[in-house]
């Protein structure tokens, strides 16, 4: 209790560019985005023991936190809840067996202006299937259209929500022995 100086953030992971990566310094990293330079790696595998919606890096914005254990080491890993990372991994989670080891694959394709990442599950060997599809929604909410400026966007909070809170029921209910 009290005023603390040293918090360990040497196992604080991110997701930059289709890697996962830890923040370096120039000798010690091997990726390097506008100036700062990170260790960068293609996947992460362990169990999943903790799930998390925190304040973002930004004013407003919401991220994810993800506690994963390999067995010795525990990380966290973080990134944004208005992200093609969260949109992939949160449709396919609920297909994955939470008492089984996971392996975390992040993506990144740029087309021009177009940026497009992904967070893949891989278990067993396999990928792992998304719940929710375009061609299958379910009871998923629908993104809702809205006009600014005459280009039609669309507004995904009640489906980021209902995603949130599934994924958070099934960490509660998964009774998890880690």
């Amino acid at each position: 209790m009290g005023l603390n100086t040293n918090q360990n953030t040497s196992n604080a992971l991110y997701i930059l560019q289709g890697k996962i990566v830890k923040v370096a310094n120039k000798e010690t990293g091997n990726f390097e985005v506008n100036g700062k330079f990170y260790e960068a790696y293609d996947s992460i595998s362990g169990y999943l023991v903790g799930f998390k919606i925190v304040d973002g890096y930004r004013d407003g914005e919401r991220d994810v936190a993800l506690k994963i254990q390999d067995g010795t080491d525990e990380y966290l890993l973080k990134f944004g809840v208005n992200s093609g990372n969260f949109t992939s991994w949160s449709k396919s989670i609920q297909n994955a067996d939470l008492l089984k080891e996971l392996e975390l694959v992040p993506t990144f394709k740029q087309d021009g202006d177009k940026k497009q990442s992904s967070l893949l599950i891989k278990q067993n060997g396999e990928w792992i299937k998304r719940k929710y599809t375009n061609d299958s929604m379910g009871e998923l909410p629908v993104a809702m259209p809205v006009s600014l400026n005459g280009k039609v966007s669309y507004d995904y909070t009640a489906q980021l929500d209902y995603l949130i809170n599934e994924i958070s029921s099934i960490f509660d209910a998964a009774e998890l022995p880690f």
